[in-house]
């Protein structure tokens, strides 16, 4: 009986460890899994991080232009000399406005953006750094809207038609200064990302 009792007390003890040997196994084996998992999220995050501070440099960088332009623009619309000059040659605008030779070298970029979205992993990032996120780039898509309006008008045949040359002026002043609205309110939301990153220890966001 007693070497009963003690195969039986084997058997079971054998069971036990081979029972917590696989729940070990299988703990571990989501443990590794869940950091893989967090890794690849936190790499996901900092190369969105990357491209936001990228774009906040560039918009740092090229909005004082535009505010610039914004201003030139507002005064050259409603300068009688001027206008004439302008139904004389149109590009005469463009000489006045663009004194860096081009409107912006390039836009905002969405590249890490636009992948993240489509990212498995992107349902481990925070919800709230999301939702900022999707507000600075919905921001960003509509941003050069208004440029891009405006330059339409510029190209058209009859711009600086005589009877038409004041009031498109006026018209593509308005458009460049909703560009410049919208421009500032991207930066708000930078300083909104600057403050659910903290990217301010990397570069500040509040300049």
């Amino acid at each position: 009986m007693e070497k009963k009792r003690n195969a039986i007390k084997e058997t079971i003890t054998q069971f036990i460890l081979i029972v917590f040997s696989v729940v070990l196994g299988l703990y571990l084996s989501e443990r590794i899994e869940d950091g893989k998992k967090r890794q690849e999220s936190d790499e996901l995050l900092a190369t969105i991080k990357s491209e936001v501070k990228d774009n906040l440099t560039l918009l740092e960088d090229w909005l004082p232009y535009h505010q610039e332009i914004n201003k030139n623009l507002d005064s050259l619309s409603k300068d009688a000399g001027f206008i004439e000059e302008f139904i004389e040659n149109k590009y005469a605008l463009l000489d006045k406005l663009l004194t860096r030779g081009s409107f912006m070298k390039r836009s905002p970029a969405s590249d890490a953006w636009d992948i993240a979205k489509s990212h498995p992993r992107i349902v481990n990032i925070e919800y709230k750094k999301l939702l900022v996120l999707s507000k600075i780039y919905n921001q960003q898509a509509a941003t050069f809207e208004p440029a891009t309006e405006m330059f339409e008008i510029f190209n058209t045949k009859d711009v600086n038609k005589e009877k038409d040359a004041r009031s498109n002026l006026f018209l593509m002043s308005n458009h460049w200064r909703e560009l410049v609205a919208r421009e500032e309110q991207l930066m708000y939301y930078y300083k909104a990302a600057n403050e659910t990153f903290d990217l301010k220890d990397d570069q500040n966001l509040d300049n």
